[in-house]
C-alpha cells in the first residue's frame, strides 16, 4: 500500500467515526422523545461502538505501517520530536 493511499483511508475512517458519533447523539435525542426505547438505544449503541472500535483497529494498522501518518496527539510525549514537544509545552 502506498503512504498517500493509507493517509486517505485514515481520513475517511476519521469521517466514519465522526458520523457514528453523530448517529449516537441523534439516537440519544430521539430516545428522549420516546422514538426508541432504552433497550433499543443500548442495543444499537453497542453495534455502533463495535463498529467504531473496528475503524480504530484499522487506523492503528495503518499507523503501524506508516508511523509518520500517526496524528500528533496519539504520539506519546517521550517519542515526540523536539519541535513538537516545544509546541505542546507552549499550548499548555
Amino acid at each position: 500500500m502506498k503512504r498517500d493511499f493509507a493517509l486517505r483511508i485514515d481520513c475517511c475512517l476519521t469521517g466514519v467515526r465522526s458520523s457514528l458519533t453523530v448517529l449516537v447523539e441523534y439516537m440519544r435525542d430521539h430516545k428522549l422523545r420516546s422514538d426508541l426505547t432504552d433497550e433499543e438505544f443500548k442495543k444499537y449503541v453497542q453495534f455502533i461502538g463495535r463498529s467504531m472500535g473496528e475503524t480504530i483497529k484499522m487506523s492503528n494498522e495503518l499507523y503501524a505501517q506508516f508511523p509518520d501518518i500517526t496524528p500528533d496527539e496519539l504520539i506519546p510525549e517521550k517519542d515526540l520530536p523536539p519541535e513538537l514537544k516545544k509546541l505542546r509545552s507552549n499550548s499548555n
